[in-house]
């Protein structure tokens, strides 16, 4: 049995809320969702890219298929503390993630160069299940295909950390330990706040614990909101974004910060309101049945996040 998940499939939509936005959808979730066992959470992501940024900056111009690789902490992780390393697809809309859990030196070493494995054994983590499940034969094939990642597009490197505040919202469960009715039970919408970066490639980098370390992306109040769901959405949840007037934005945390400390390009804007509308009542009226994940479906236990 999996200690954590480690293959996704699924759609995932992003919204840019004021903060009025906020409280009402937060508002529009009771009784239907809650908020994790983690509550509140620091999440890091340290992301890896050539010399040149040419992972951004390809993913940028918007293209068909696109991937990344980083490095992701939920809280501040320990030595020998659980992260993940991640390769995130994405491919006409849907997201595909495969990931290894490993502890945080282990993880640092591979990114240095330390195969994989080695790196496990060396830097163990602490959780001993986890310690197994970190150099399992599928957590090997996964890690295989993120060392094929790292060759074709090397010389990789650290080049920017990306921190926000988030709360993840999980479908609420009765007495009988089931959810509601009109909830997916694969349905996560996560609110992050406080995104802000800190970017590697400056001439003068801030120290790592200046105050200044970080640089904000967001206003005073903002987030962004993400559904993440295999299906379509229920009705209810439509209605509560076009009450709240919220609409699907592009919003990537590292493509953001790419462009703010690099003076790059943003899109022409789109008035994507009336159409972002219409497609999803027609998704949730219309929609065949959700569809199936093509990996096997892991029981979380401890450590496992919806990410």
């Amino acid at each position: 049995m999996s200690v954590y998940t480690d293959v996704f499939e699924r759609k995932e939509v992003k919204y840019r809320l004021g903060a009025e936005q906020v409280r009402a959808l937060a508002g529009a979730l009771e009784g239907r969702m809650v908020p994790d066992a983690y509550g509140r959470t620091r999440v890091t992501s340290l992301y890896l890219d050539t010399p040149n940024r040419a992972l951004i900056d390809r993913s940028l111009e918007k293209p068909l298929y696109k991937e990344k690789l980083r490095l992701r902490a939920y809280g501040t992780p320990a030595p020998d503390g659980l992260v993940f390393i991640e390769l995130k697809k994405k491919f006409e809309g849907i997201v595909y993630k495969r990931r290894v859990g490993c502890s945080y030196r282990a993880a640092r070493a591979y990114v240095a160069g330390t195969p994989y494995e080695r790196a496990c054994a060396r830097f163990p983590l602490a959780d001993h299940e986890a310690a197994v499940e970190s150099c399992s034969p599928r957590s090997l094939q996964i890690a295989a295909e993120i060392d094929q990642f790292r060759a074709r597009h090397k010389p990789l490197m650290p080049s920017m950390y990306i921190a926000c505040e988030r709360v993840a919202y999980a479908p609420a469960l009765d007495v009988a330990g089931e959810p509601h009715a009109d909830v997916p039970p694969d349905l996560r919408i996560t609110f992050d706040e406080a995104i802000a970066y800190r970017d590697l490639f400056a001439s003068v980098p801030a120290p790592p614990d200046a105050p200044s370390a970080y640089v904000p992306l967001l206003g005073a109040g903002e987030a962004v909101m993400e559904i993440k769901a295999s299906g379509p959405f229920p009705l209810w949840l439509v209605h509560a974004l076009d009450e709240c007037r919220v609409y699907p934005t592009s919003f990537s945390k590292y493509g953001e910060a790419y462009r703010a400390c690099s003076n790059a390009p943003r899109p022409r804007p789109v008035n994507v309101r009336a159409e972002a509308k219409a497609e999803r009542l027609a998704a949730t009226l219309h929609a065949a049945r959700p569809r199936h994940l093509s990996a096997p479906i892991h029981h979380l236990k401890k450590g496992g996040r919806c990410a």
